[in-house]
């Protein structure tokens, strides 16, 4: 499958490129999982439930490359706190998904259209620069949101489990990987010396 992809730079430019996905069923089968869920999520940006949203985690990753084995999909929220208060809730969103009939929880996350999806709230600082700087890519009257892969590396970084190492290797060798922007991110976030330790350990250029 082919889509148009409009991906903002670092420069504030946009550009438009295609990206192939293989066609075996897994793959198809996965992709019209996708289809469904994202458009349950542009509903909700639509009318006002969610402010932002972007995939995140093994399904972002292997968007950007092959995907990769993952049954849940991890999507990074934004949500206005409710007035005359400073804390923000998901309850809001999960009471309007249960009005449109998503209300059964699996141990990987709320069931939409029988895919698992995991709700995370977008701290601020990196994970939020991360949600506004998303990838939006449509194809056949669908919309997704997706976490860039430098972001997505950088986001590994700060979470340190051994399968983060792993995703930040396959990242960082994507032929698409915008280094110069992935460093630039580390330096915005104090995470250089973390890099340059994971760099050194992982066999990665610094």
């Amino acid at each position: 499958m082919a889509r148009k992809t409009t991906r903002p730079s670092h420069r504030g430019k946009n550009r438009t490129y295609r990206q192939v996905h293989s066609g075996d069923t897994p793959t198809r089968t996965r992709e019209k999982n996708m289809q469904v869920v994202c458009d349950v999520l542009e509903q909700l940006v639509g009318e006002g439930t969610l402010k932002h949203y972007a995939i995140g985690d093994a399904t972002a990753a292997g968007f950007h490359g092959e995907p990769l084995a993952t049954r849940d999909v991890d999507v990074f929220v934004f949500i206005e706190p409710a007035p005359g208060s400073l804390l923000v809730s998901l309850e809001p969103l999960f009471f309007r998904l249960a009005e449109l009939g998503f209300s059964e929880f699996e141990e990987e996350g709320l069931l939409v259209h029988g895919f698992p999806v995991q709700f995370l709230s977008a701290s601020p600082g990196l994970e939020t620069e991360a949600v506004e700087a998303a990838l939006v890519a449509e194809w056949d009257n669908h919309r997704i949101r997706v976490i860039r892969p430098e972001y997505l590396a950088a986001i590994a970084i700060t979470v340190g489990r051994p399968k983060d190492r792993a995703r930040l290797v396959y990242l960082a060798e994507l032929p698409d990987f915008h280094r110069s922007l992935f460093i630039d991110i580390l330096s915005r976030h104090d995470l250089r010396k973390r890099w340059d330790e994971w760099a050194g350990a992982l066999g990665l250029e610094n």
